[in-house]
């Protein structure tokens, strides 16, 4: 069988958003405790630069999704990267900790919405057809590479630059690595490179006919109630592994556990994440999407039990095991969810539809930073997640099944 070119440009696409989501959010709990003693702010003030990064990206989020549908994806990608590598370079030269918390809103934000997960798996929605989901979940192996390969990298550029130096390392290092590829190989569909498209399955072949005939507005889209189920069933969990991410750097120090020993145990997860991403995306064509789902998030809740209270770093590496299980599942499903409801066409406009809502998670890393503040401990922070997760899990066996 020929090589197609649909993998040119998932690699791609795996390419830039293990950059951007590697940098922008993987590595910022590593970020945490310089910021803290820098400008003398909370834990939790620091980390609602992370919270005010997500609810940016759900402002822009139902503007980018329909753009990723209609423009051309390449130019919007090498737009974010660009943006977001302003975004580090200003980081050097911030004086406040409102400073930060500004750049991360926008600049960073737009960055990470502009060339991060939706444009990744829009283009596979769109180059594939018979693989679909296969590639949709591939596609987001790309932000697990970056979680296993950057926080090592940036944890060694903060011992040996600084913190300041070290964003202006990593700006330089967006631009290179990401707009010149991004530029050569992708391209919004087969037809636009003039290759032949990917041959349609039965099952794919009769979507593609279902959705071409029955077009996705916005209000009909709002009134689905797949929409609904798939919000509820994805804020909690989002929500959960967000705080416990975004607060490992910090938690980990309260272990007694080095900044570099944590960078791995962040490593693990990405790691686990990239084996979780492929199992679901390969089999969510063929499993029933919420047996998958169900299976994510009990090693979420496996895992934060085990947190509650103190963890050896043995212990630390199999709750990051689980916790990449989790996270591995969420995104490909996610996608497999709404091109097997909506249809490939309309993704784009869908998930920059759902986005918005799922930005309520962005509270999740605050809260459990607040709380630490507060009590002095983390478990209220992860009890108060275990708690979320019971109305996701009701509401996934309320949805819908595939249309086709």
């Amino acid at each position: 069988m020929p090589w197609f070119y649909g993998w040119n440009v998932i690699a791609v696409a795996m390419l830039f958003q293990a950059v951007t989501f590697g940098i922008g959010l993987y590595s910022f709990t590593f970020w945490v405790s310089p910021l803290m003693v820098e400008f003398g702010a909370s834990r939790g003030t620091v980390l609602f630069a992370v919270t005010i990064t997500t609810l940016g990206i759900g402002v822009m989020a139902p503007f980018v999704g329909p753009a990723l549908d209609r423009m051309s994806i390449r130019t919007l990608v090498c737009s974010g990267a660009l943006v977001f590598a302003t975004g580090l370079a200003l980081m050097a030269l911030t004086t406040s900790i409102w400073q930060v918390i500004v750049i991360y809103a926008s600049l960073i934000a737009a960055g990470l919405i502009l060339a991060g997960p939706i444009a990744g798996q829009t283009l596979a929605a769109k180059w594939f057809r018979g693989r679909r989901g296969l590639a949709l979940g591939l596609v987001t192996v790309g932000t697990s590479i970056g979680g296993f390969l950057f926080p090592p990298i940036v944890t060694e550029l903060l011992g040996s630059f600084g913190w300041r130096q070290a964003h202006l390392i990593l700006a330089v290092a967006v631009l290179v690595i990401i707009i010149p590829p991004t530029w050569l190989v992708i391209r919004n569909s087969p037809e636009e490179r003039g290759v032949a498209p990917e041959p349609e399955s039965p099952a794919s072949e009769a979507a593609s006919a279902h959705f071409a005939s029955s077009p996705w507005t916005t209000r009909r889209i709002l009134s689905e109630r797949t929409f609904w189920i798939m919000m509820i069933a994805f804020l909690g969990p989002t929500m959960a592994f967000g705080g416990i991410q975004q607060n490992l750097g910090p938690y980990t120090a309260d272990l007694g556990i080095s900044l570099q020993r944590a960078a791995y145990l962040m490593s693990v997860i990405s790691a686990t994440m990239i084996g979780g991403k492929i199992f679901f995306g390969s089999v969510a064509d063929r499993w029933d999407n919420r047996y998958l789902y169900w299976i994510a998030v009990s090693a979420l809740v496996l895992a934060i039990l085990l947190m509650l209270g103190e963890p050896s770093y043995i212990g630390m590496l199999g709750i990051c095991t689980l916790l990449g299980i989790a996270a591995g599942g969420f995104l490909p499903l996610m996608g497999a969810i709404v091109s097997t409801r909506f249809g490939p066409h309309a993704f784009g406009q869908v998930m920059g539809l759902l986005i918005p809502f799922l930005t309520l998670s962005a509270f999740g890393p605050s809260f459990a930073g607040w709380i630490r503040d507060i009590a002095g401990s983390y478990d209220v922070a992860w009890l108060v997640f275990l708690a979320l997760l019971a109305p996701p899990v009701l509401a996934m066996a309320l949805l819908p099944r595939k249309r086709v």
